[in-house]
């Protein structure tokens, strides 16, 4: 057995679940990334013509396009996608052609031209819709980005007979702003900006791949490190990637199962060894300035314990110069005033403002003995605290969603308020959970699960044996639950996706 395959077993993983490589088929949905998924698919489907989705390197675009054209190819759309934009004119329109699976051996534009109308009018005909997708659309010339502005003005009296989506780093845009692409830029009608992954995204995005990849509770990671990889990757997908990968493999060779931030640390030295010698040097560097303050120092400490030797050595004496005498040499008493302090007067502490509807809201629960460190809550976004409070006290469990099906929201007192960490409105109920999962890797076994598997099971999502035992069908059936709901698709049963499913699934 090789090193990657005991790295690999050591860790109960089917396969590497952090790959440099686009992983389109292990997709984890942010909130922001299925926005714009959705966004581009529905401007696809309803003909708009030009879409772009621009990013930074890492982002994600390529994974996200591929995402969209297993959509699209669901929903019986013919798509032909560019990856090589360095080829100019009649050479990039042959490769569209070829995609679309044409044959176009012809080296002629107007040729090429002709070939690709004719099978979108076909194609028209027969009632499918046609898609062009071109990634690192960046690298596209002037000329190509006015070529694929011809291909746009291929329509029907009412609709498009092709719709374009440009896949491209920030540059795309700079390029499209300058005046000879002015006609180009006007027929963009939805544009999206892929986006890094905030901290509770880069959590759950990898406990989601760990888990996808048949982790079997063996593996760990500490909330200390999820916060370094954070630091060190922003949210950026390949070097959380990078970063992961690398972690597992120090572990391994650590001989442990937990990743904690001294895993993530030395992982990033290995990854940056440049860094470490930066850092060796910047250390060597602040020692010899902390050695030459404490010389200096001390030495100036010995001049001030020794003023007769001051100016000794110049060479030159003056024995007239009259020197004042300070009390401590004519032998006197010296008395220092003493500083008063004064003590303000007693002053009154302001009262925290608690909004009158989250007074009514907890005294509904009869919880309003937690008002202020609930108020508190709100003001940082930071619930875990007062919810595992509050739970461990009265078995109340808080849920927030930023959407709730008018069911739910007619059967619950709830509190809903503009969050200033997100600028979005949250709904916030109390419930007491008639089930609990806080275990859930493959091959773990409990009553939990089997209610799990029910659940699912009765929203036709999980119709395998009911065992108790979790599995990547179940994994698979709560990602679908997540997936149709709306919600972060984790793979894991987490607060809310328990909420609604036991809520009949709404």
């Amino acid at each position: 057995m090789n090193n990657e395959l005991k790295y690999l077993d050591y860790f109960g993983l089917e396969y590497n679940p952090f790959p440099v490589v686009p992983d389109y088929e292990k997709f984890f949905l942010s909130e922001h990334i299925d926005v714009t998924i959705t966004e581009i698919v529905h401007g696809i489907l309803t003909r708009k013509g030009f879409m772009a989705l621009t990013g930074d390197i890492g982002l994600g675009k390529t994974t996200i396009s591929r995402k969209i054209m297993s959509i699209l190819e669901e929903k019986n759309v013919e798509t032909s996608l560019v990856v090589n934009t360095l080829y100019q004119d009649a050479e990039l329109l042959r490769e569209i052609n070829r995609d679309f699976g044409l044959d176009a051996n012809v080296l002629n534009l107007s040729d090429q031209m002709n070939i690709l109308n004719s099978f979108l009018i076909n194609k028209n005909k027969t009632g499918k819709n046609c898609a062009i997708i071109i990634d690192d659309a960046q690298n596209l010339s002037l000329e190509n980005l006015e070529l694929i502005r011809m291909i746009s003005n291929l329509e029907t009296n009412r609709e498009k007979l092709v719709q374009i989506l440009l896949i491209g780093q920030p540059e795309l845009m700079d390029k499209l702003d300058s005046p000879e692409l002015s006609q180009l830029k006007s027929r963009i009608i939805i544009k999206e900006e892929a986006r890094p992954l905030t901290k509770s995204e880069l959590k759950n995005y990898i406990l989601f791949k760990l888990n996808m990849a048949g982790n079997q509770g063996k593996t760990t990671v500490t909330n200390r490190a999820f916060r370094k990889i954070y630091g060190y990757s922003q949210g950026n997908f390949r070097r959380i990637n990078i970063l992961m990968d690398r972690c597992l493999y120090v572990a391994f060779l650590r001989n442990t199962t937990d990743i904690d931030q001294s895993v993530v640390n030395m992982a990033q030295r290995d990854l940056n060894p440049m860094e470490r010698s930066r850092g060796k040097k910047n250390r060597y560097a602040l020692s010899a300035v902390i050695l030459i303050f404490f010389i200096s120092g001390g030495v100036a400490f010995y001049m001030n314990m020794n003023p007769g030797i001051r100016g000794q050595g110049s060479g030159v004496r003056d024995q007239n110069i009259h020197k004042e005498k300070t009390p401590s040499q004519i032998g006197e008493k010296v008395y220092y005033p003493q500083k008063k302090t004064v003590l303000p007067e007693k002053t009154q502490i302001a009262e925290i403002p608690i909004p009158a509807a989250l007074s009514d809201f907890l005294r509904y629960y009869k919880l309003s003995d937690y008002e202020i460190d609930f108020f508190r809550a709100m003001e940082t976004g930071r619930f875990k605290d007062i919810n595992d409070t509050i739970y461990e006290a009265t078995g109340y469990q808080l849920v927030r969603f930023d959407n709730l099906p008018a069911e739910i929201q007619n059967n619950y007192a709830l509190l809903d308020f503009i969050s200033k960490k997100t600028g979005n409105k949250t709904y916030c109920l109390f419930w007491k959970p008639t089930i609990k999962v806080t275990r859930f890797y493959i091959g773990y076994e409990g009553d939990e699960i089997m209610k799990l598997e029910k659940l699912l099971a009765a929203c036709r999502l999980y119709t395998f044996s009911i065992d108790g035992i979790v599995g990547p069908r179940l994994m698979r059936a709560v990602s679908r639950f997540q997936q149709k709901k709306g919600l972060p698709i984790t793979g894991l049963p987490d607060e809310k996706t328990i909420f609604l499913l036991c809520h009949g699934g709404y």
